[in-house]
């Protein structure tokens, strides 16, 4: 009599219900170890190496998890799917096309895994670029470029595509790409020309083709600039190297200015006194550079006596410089009450009644 074991794990092995059950348990396994790695196994390590919390690394850990659950679901449902309870000429279309499947899902694997490490790793970071964030951000990109490059042409090796031919091909036809791509390579050129000079970073507020706001993004190709509008408008590199750049961030003061117009009718003695003033107001506030302060009856307008006024505050951001002028403005308005002088306004006299006759000459 045979062993009722082997005859139980014989049956086990040839029967088609056991091989279905075993496929799914071995999927279920895989399922539960990548949900267990995504949510569990970053503690874990943190746990066991606490100088890893907080740091650039604890990022790379979490960035990673994702993709490597994701590498071990793909595994799990290979394996499931391998085993199948199948005739083999279909195993065999199915095997055949679970291999090809398993690589390309690998390469977006490494793709996805690649992009976290560039991102999180303290060597990509290129620190000793200084404050060049764009150029940092640049050749990360550039790194992710290669990665995806690389991606691609093993996956069409993969798919069977002659890549050997392909890379060839575009060597034939350079000549004809870069004469189609020649504004596209001029942008390129622009673009490392910006990147080199460095006339202005992210975050800087400039003005450059026509186009005024914040800097959001510089790549080759563009520069993308967020207006006052809170538009977003993205300007070839090509027309921001060739015209005129302004970076107002760069400015160390900024400059108030206008003139003042006061009615002809104020005695010379009231002008001399409001321009007294107004000096002492401005060269008084610590918020103002005493050395800019320019206080000067200019010139007799049509319908007024001008004072040119001109300072420059210590502050660069535009909100508290307005706050700066709306308070002076106030001030130069009790000034002008005190001192008896009043704002000129455009006016014209007309004169009305007869003229006399004019008398002809006696002889």
């Amino acid at each position: 009599m045979e062993n009722p074991v082997a005859l139980l794990f014989t049956f086990l092995r040839d029967s088609w219900l056991w091989q279905w059950i075993w496929c799914v348990l071995l999927f279920l396994l895989f399922l539960l170890l990548s949900l267990l790695y995504r949510y569990k196994a970053v503690a874990v390590i943190l746990k066991l190496a606490k100088k890893l919390r907080g740091s650039s690394w604890e990022d790379l850990l979490r960035a990673l998890s994702r993709p490597i659950s994701a590498l071990l679901l793909t595994i799990g449902i290979t394996l499931a799917l391998w085993y199948l309870p199948l005739s083999a000429e279909t195993m065999v279309s199915l095997r055949l096309f679970l291999s090809r499947a398993l690589r390309l899902v690998c390469l977006w694997l490494i793709c996805w895994a690649g992009f976290a490490i560039v991102d999180n790793v303290p060597v990509f970071q290129f620190r000793f670029l200084g404050s060049a964030e764009a150029v940092r951000r640049m050749l990360r990109r550039t790194i992710k470029v290669l990665f995806v490059a690389f991606a691609v042409l093993a996956a069409l090796e993969t798919l069977g595509f002659p890549v050997g031919s392909l890379i060839a091909g575009l060597g034939l036809g350079g000549l004809t790409l870069s004469l189609a791509a020649k504004d596209t390579a001029s942008n390129l050129f622009s673009g490392l020309v910006l990147l080199v000079e460095r006339p202005f970073a992210i975050g800087d507020w400039v003005s450059c083709a026509g186009v005024e706001g914040t800097v959001e993004d510089i790549t080759f190709r563009s520069t993308k600039i967020r207006t006052l509008a809170n538009t977003l408008t993205i300007i070839p590199n090509s027309l921001v190297s060739a015209g005129f750049i302004s970076n107002g961030s760069e400015r160390k003061m900024r400059m108030a200015e206008f003139t003042l117009g006061v009615c002809y009718d104020t005695p010379r003695a009231a002008l001399e006194q409001l321009l007294g003033d107004l000096r002492s107001l401005l060269t008084g506030r610590d918020s103002i550079v005493p050395d800019t302060v320019v206080v000067r009856l200019t010139a007799f307008s049509a319908s007024s006596i001008d004072i040119f006024v001109r300072y420059y505050t210590r502050t660069t951001n535009y909100n508290e410089y307005l706050e700066i002028c709306e308070s002076l403005n106030l001030e130069i308005l009790s000034l002008m009450e005190k001192d008896g002088v009043q704002f000129a306004f455009p006016s014209t006299t007309v004169y009305f009644g007869d003229q006399p006759a004019e008398q002809p000459p006696k002889h």
